[in-house]
């Protein structure tokens, strides 16, 4: 009886879009920032983005349920001596949410069009979490177009074996109830939301209420609980990238939160002894997003790799 349910039109409807709305998407970073959100229609679907400053180009990319938001404390910084790319990728953040199956192709190959379309033949991928696996991904399927990498607590291919945050594990073990039911009702409920954000971090006052609201409102759009769910039935999928990722030769710097409550500080060290041209940075006292919670460190640590010749 479930699974038939769970396949119906009607439990879509009801499950996926039931109190999701239609916001009206902002014209700005956040309320204190001057830097313009900016929209690209890629293969017909509007991808929101920011861009600042110029030179080589850097493209920030966000992780799992995510946006452009988790970079707020790069773009700055960077942009005095790069030119700084943020997107929301497809499902995410503010870009549109159409009902395709997002699988690691769907990100990628939305990615590699992205660029075409803003014009950017090669760039630096700097990601964090699915960001980073984005980014790994288009280094092996579209080598030429990567200059070099940044991977900050990326996932690895195999990331279901490693995850570990209560909240997330709850994602892959929840007893009686089906995942898409529990995922639809989670993704709606601001305490639910508020728990998953701290998991991200280890100085919990940085969840503020502007910080949960942000999260809240995007998560509400028409279309993300289907978004999210589609990604992680998918993220098996990555596993057909295992064995390539030792041939990426791109000069890539490996960071890690120390403390992070999602995937172990062993994942970026896994990364480093498989990528041959890497090196690992450890962020003391820092979580999921450290380049978030510490950024005045991890700007200090990008910079740095970024000035370096190859």
């Amino acid at each position: 009886m479930i699974p038939s349910l769970i396949l119906s039109p009607l439990f879509h409807a009801y499950f996926f879009e039931r109190n999701e709305k239609e916001f009206n998407r902002p014209k700005r970073l956040n309320c204190n920032s001057l830097i313009k959100l900016e929209t690209v229609k890629v293969n017909g679907k509007s991808i929101y983005y920011v861009k600042k400053g110029e030179g080589r180009p850097i493209i920030l990319i966000h992780g799992y349920g995510a946006g452009i938001w988790v970079w707020e404390k790069q773009i700055d910084p960077l942009s005095r001596f790069y030119q700084v790319i943020a997107l929301d990728l497809i499902g995410h953040g503010f870009s549109d949410r159409p009902r395709i199956d997002y699988t690691p192709e769907t990100y990628i190959y939305f990615f590699k069009d992205f660029m075409e379309v803003l014009g950017i033949e090669r760039a630096t991928l700097i990601g964090n979490s699915m960001g980073g696996g984005l980014a790994w991904a288009m280094a092996i399927s579209f080598p030429k177009k990567v200059d070099r990498l940044i991977l900050i607590n990326s996932i690895p291919p195999d990331v279901l074996s490693w995850l570990k945050g209560k909240s997330f594990r709850k994602l892959i073990y929840v007893k009686n109830i089906p995942f898409l039911i529990y995922l639809a009702i989670a993704t709606r409920n601001k305490n639910s939301i508020k728990r998953v954000l701290m998991d991200c971090v280890l100085n919990d006052k940085l969840i503020t209420q502007d910080v949960l609201n942000r999260q809240y409102e995007i998560s509400m759009i028409k279309g993300t609980t289907w978004v999210l769910y589609s990604t992680f039935k998918n993220a098996k999928r990555a596993l057909d990238f295992k064995e390539k990722l030792q041939m990426i030769y791109q000069p890539t710097l490996i960071i890690s939160g120390e403390k992070d409550e999602i995937l172990p500080v062993s994942v970026g060290e896994y990364l480093h002894r498989t990528l041959p041209r890497s090196r690992f940075y450890l962020v003391p006292n820092s979580g999921h997003i450290p380049m978030w919670e510490s950024p005045e460190d991890v700007n200090e640590v990008l910079i740095k790799f970024l000035e370096e010749n190859f």
